[in-house]
């Protein structure tokens, strides 16, 4: 996820926004993928989509392991990534632009917020392989 660290150094104190492992709770640096899942959206049935969790390349397989605990692919939900430099540029895109004014349309979804605390205390998922 996304993160203010307060950060002071000579003749400075700053909130940095940083991305944090929403497995093991490091800063990620250099390669990364924010992960996200997504429901529905067939046959009428209303499109949910979870937050974006962020990840070390490293950590993704033990990450959608406790991801699909919360948000289990026979429940329909399927789980989705992209590379954070590709993120943050397609976010830092958005920021300028409004979606109303480009081609295309939007498509509503309700955000499906997880009930867990801490991440680390779930057990594996039955279905935890995932090719990225």
């Amino acid at each position: 996820m996304i993160e203010y660290m307060a950060h002071s150094g000579p003749n400075t104190a700053l909130n940095c926004p940083i991305f944090i492992c929403d497995f093991c709770r490091q800063q990620i640096t250099g390669q990364g993928n924010v992960v996200w899942g997504e429901a529905g959206g067939y046959d009428g049935t209303p499109r949910q989509r979870t937050p974006i969790f962020a990840t070390h390349k490293d950590c993704d397989h033990k990450f959608i392991g406790m991801f699909r605990k919360i948000y289990p692919v026979k429940d329909g939900w399927r789980d989705l990534w992209d590379d954070i430099g590709d993120f943050v540029k397609q976010l830092a895109h958005n920021a300028t632009r409004s979606l109303e004014e480009q081609a295309g349309e939007s498509h509503p979804h309700i955000v499906a917020m997880p009930l867990v605390r801490n991440w680390g205390q779930l057990p594996e998922a039955e279905d935890s392989s995932v090719d990225f």
